[in-house]
């Protein structure tokens, strides 16, 4: 992880959740990339993001490398405790990768 990077980790505040939903579904490339990030570093520090399992697999639907990368670590995370949803994530996985 490049220094600048940090900003993830950043306290948390108040409706995070929501914002980070609102994010992972944005129209912009970018945007719903750094909400990834925002959501592995938080779930690095041990907060429990998986209310935003579908959100994050979503955002797998991408050419871009390193948001596959990041959305592969949340799935494989998330796995145990949702198994009927990362079925299906790996399915998409599959379609993506043939």
């Amino acid at each position: 992880m490049s220094g600048h990077d940090s900003k993830y980790f950043s306290t948390t505040k108040k409706g995070e959740i929501p914002e980070l939903k609102e994010e992972l579904n944005s129209q912009y490339k970018d945007k719903r990339k750094d909400a990834v990030k925002k959501v592995i570093a938080a779930m690095t520090v041990g907060k429990d993001v998986s209310s935003l399992f579908t959100d994050v697999v979503n955002c797998m639907q991408t050419e871009n490398l390193e948001l596959k990368k990041l959305v592969y670590l949340y799935l494989i995370n998330y796995a145990k405790s949702q198994p009927d949803l990362a079925i299906l994530a790996v399915n998409t996985f599959v379609k993506v990768f043939p």
